[in-house]
């Protein structure tokens, strides 16, 4: 039998990680990786990430907002993920542009996780700082492995969050909830 004359196939050449200001060798790296090729968060610029950045809340609202399947993108970005957080209970949607802090963070993600009761005790050396609201988000946080301390145990609730730190959060919250890959 003939067999007609069929070409080689040429693979879909892959998308290759773009951010030059994130290297494999760094402890962030994976995470970044994660919300990347799932599409959660975006570089600051086509090829920066800008790892140690401050997150605002909007970018907060956004990524939240894709985990959920909305499409945020474009001019309106902000003001859609704004819409978004403040439908979902998420946010009361104030100072979009403000940096966000880890103990913020972590509420929002509690949130929008329902808000669920957990019996565990904080033992970080800074857990007397965590402002009331966020105690138990924080201890939610924490008895799930979403937020771990630094060198010293500390959580540091009060600090800004770096685009690093979210980007670690989110994708231990997705494998945590079984969300996207």
């Amino acid at each position: 039998a003939n067999m007609p004359d069929v070409g080689p196939t040429v693979p879909d050449e892959p998308v290759k990680f773009p951010f030059s200001d994130v290297s494999t060798g760094s402890w962030y790296y994976e995470a970044v990786y994660y919300v990347w090729e799932n599409g959660l968060m975006n570089g600051t610029d086509t090829y920066k990430f800008s790892p140690n950045s401050p997150l605002t809340r909007a970018m907060v609202w956004a990524v939240l907002a894709r985990i959920d399947g909305v499409k945020i993108e474009g001019d309106s970005w902000m003001t859609d993920a704004q819409k978004w957080a403040v439908a979902k209970g998420v946010s009361d949607g104030t100072n979009p542009t403000g940096y966000i802090t880890r103990e913020q963070l972590v509420t929002m993600l509690w949130r929008y996780k329902g808000s669920p009761a957990v019996e565990y005790t904080l033992t970080a050396p800074d857990a007397s700082g965590i402002s009331d609201w966020a105690v138990d988000a924080m201890k939610w946080a924490a008895s799930i492995g979403l937020i771990e301390g630094d060198e010293t145990g500390a959580l540091n609730p009060a600090s800004n969050s770096t685009r690093a730190h979210a980007a670690t959060f989110m994708m231990r919250y997705c494998e945590n909830a079984g969300l996207v890959k």
